[in-house]
Formats: structure tokens, sequence, C-alpha cells
């Protein structure tokens, strides 16, 4: 295995990281790298050779919807930047609705003779894929774009996580592909997974075990079914960036980091640990399916976070933050304003200490409802 996944250009070798044909791909690097280009790329290449399609997953309807549609124009760019390309020369791509066609170029004054090869298809309209997938031509690559969502843009699309959209991909996937265990290797589908270092929050990272910053380079993950790319960023490439207007709005902010260095926000390990023997726990959160335990450690004066909540509790509080979390014995977060109002003065001492880097940021997104910035 190579130590990098870069071509001699700089960008994104997706050949070589598709040479390991691993179930599930994780690539994760700064913008203008060739995440998205060079996959889009392959998958006309895989059609032309191969007869695979391929599927763009997005999270909600809405996004493969109208004039913002993240298909409009999706393979324009191929054309634009790629004028001698061998293969583009000889075959046409376009988007029509949710479905991508490609037709071999035909002689001038005749019409191309398009064939359907890929689909664009919501998370939530999983349920709705089930009764529709005899309509769908062999797909091999599914491709999830802003798998990890930047949050460092208020304003994108993509903000949230949609609660089980794991499951939502399982689904869509067996939909469509209809793998079964007589399925032959070179059929079965794969899934691609493209972001910016930016949130250990993703529940895609917590699932196939990230729960902490991961090695720059190539890692495997999952039981060696899911590999990582994590590009080392090119700090003279992100030096020339904060130079430029667009950049110097935002140089040395957390949004640079994630833009220019492919950094996730970490603190020194004296923020993280393991619950101490005999501490009492205090009480509980439940946010968005996600669980989060809190003791105290009266010996230190430390609060640890936990990613999961005691078999017993002892009669001490569950606090509920959404509706869709509401249990019968858990309080709902109208009644918790005081306790976890509270508890955010802790938080701004410094006396609270987490599992990993994926536990803090997950239970801050919870305590953000309750003033925590």
């Amino acid at each position: 295995m190579r130590r990098d996944a870069y071509d001699e250009n700089g960008y994104i070798d997706w050949p070589y990281i598709l040479s390991f044909d691993a179930p599930y791909t994780i690539v994760c690097d700064v913008r203008s790298r060739g995440k998205t280009f060079g996959l889009r790329l392959q998958c006309v290449r895989d059609m032309v050779r191969r007869g695979k399609g391929f599927c763009e997953l997005s999270r909600t309807a809405e996004a493969i919807k109208g004039d913002t549609a993240l298909q409009r124009g999706y393979f324009d760019k191929f054309y634009r930047e790629l004028p001698n390309d061998k293969l583009l020369k000889e075959w046409l791509c376009e988007t029509r609705g949710h479905q991508a066609y490609i037709a071999r170029r035909p002689p001038e004054g005749k019409k191309p003779d398009w064939q359907e090869f890929g689909y664009f298809v919501a998370l939530n309209e999983a349920e709705q894929i089930k009764s529709q997938s005899s309509r769908f031509k062999p797909v091999r690559r599914y491709i999830f774009d802003e798998a990890l969502i930047d949050k460092t843009l208020p304003g994108a699309r993509f903000r949230d996580y949609l609660p089980g959209e794991i499951h939502a991909v399982s689904s869509i996937m067996s939909s469509i592909s209809r793998e079964n265990p007589n399925t032959k290797d070179a059929d079965r589908p794969r899934l691609y997974l493209l972001g910016n270092a930016v949130d250990l929050t993703c529940p895609w990272l917590a699932h196939f075990g990230i729960t902490d910053v991961p090695p720059y380079g190539f890692s495997w993950h999952f039981g060696g079914k899911c590999l990582l790319w994590y590009g080392k960023p090119d700090r003279d490439w992100a030096a020339q960036q904060d130079k430029s207007v667009s950049g110097a709005l935002i140089a040395g902010t957390q949004a640079a980091a994630s833009a220019t260095l492919n950094t996730f926000t970490t603190l020194d390990d004296s923020y993280f640990g393991e619950v101490p023997k005999g501490a009492p726990f205090a009480f509980g959160v439940v946010y968005k399916g996600a669980s989060y335990g809190v003791w105290c450690d009266m010996a230190e004066g430390y609060y640890y976070v936990m990613p999961y909540l005691p078999k017993s509790t002892d009669g001490k509080p569950i606090y509920a933050l959404t509706a869709s979390d509401a249990r019968p014995n858990y309080i709902l977060a109208r009644r918790a304003q005081r306790s976890l109002k509270g508890f955010v003065d802790l938080y701004y001492a410094g006396i609270v200490r987490y599992k990993d880097h994926a536990t803090r940021a997950g239970f801050l997104d919870a305590m953000a409802l309750f003033g925590v910035r």
C-alpha cells in the first residue's frame, strides 16, 4: 500500500483507492483535490467498460429537486476540464430528472442512443424505493457526498444527520442491488462516503469505530471492511489559500482549518478519560437517538460524560431533549432547563471530561440547546 493517495498532479488517485475494492470507503480530504470529480468520472468508466451504473445519495428529496438539485450540471465539468480525454470524446453523459444517461457520441446529424446508468436517490425516500426496485439497472457504486457534514457552514443544506440514516442507506442499497448470498464479489455493491475533516460526531465515523482523530493516510476499520483515506494537509497550499480574498475572510478559524488543513477540532488528552471507580451516576441525556451518561467524581471534582447509560440509574433522571427521544421514564427537555443550564456552568468551568472526541462533540451538540457555544 502506498503512503498517499495522490496522483502526479496532486489530485486523489481514485483508480488506486478503488483497487482495494473495500466494501466501504471513506475519503476525508480538503476541497479541490478531486474527491467528487474523480469518483464521478470513474462511474462513467464503469459503465463503458463493465456495464455497471451508480447511485448518488442525498439526505433529503429537496436536495435532488428544482434548480439547485445536485444532479444539475453533474457531468459538465468533465467536458470543460478534460476536452482531450479519449473516453469523453467518444461518450456523452447527461442527467434528466433523477436519472443519468450515457450514449456513444453519434455521427453529425444523428441522435444519441441514450442509456440509463445512474440514479439520484434521497435517504428519506428509502421506504418507497423498496417497491420500485425493479426499475433500477445494475448499480455497483453508491456515492454519498457530504457524508461528513461541514457544520462550519451554517447555511448548508445538509446540516443535520437524519435519524437512522445508516439504516436508510442499507435499505436503499439492498433494494436497488438486490444482493444475496450467491452474488459474485464483482457484483456486490460498494459505498463511498466523502467529506472534509470537520465532524467527529458523524454517525458514520462512530459506526465504523472511528471515535477519535484518525492517523493521516490509509487505515482499515470495521473488521477490515472499511478503508479510510485521511488526507494530510499541504501547508504551503493552505498558506496560499489564506492569502486569497475568500480565504482571508476565515483565516485562523476552525472553518479555515477544515477547508484548507483537513483538521478535526481536538483537545489535549487531559480532557478525556474513563469514569473513576466508585464515581456515582448523576444523570443521563438522550438526544437524537444518542444516549449520554454523566458521572460525578466527588474526590477530584470532575464530571465524566460517557456515550451510554448505566444498566441501573438508581432513580437518577434521564432527560429526553427531543420529542422522538421521549420514553415513559424520561424527563422532557422543558422540565430539564434548570438542571442542564446548571451543567453548562460546569462546562465553562472546565471540569467536564469525556470518553473520546466523538462523545464530546455529540454531547456538546446536545448542550447547545442550553447555552453551550
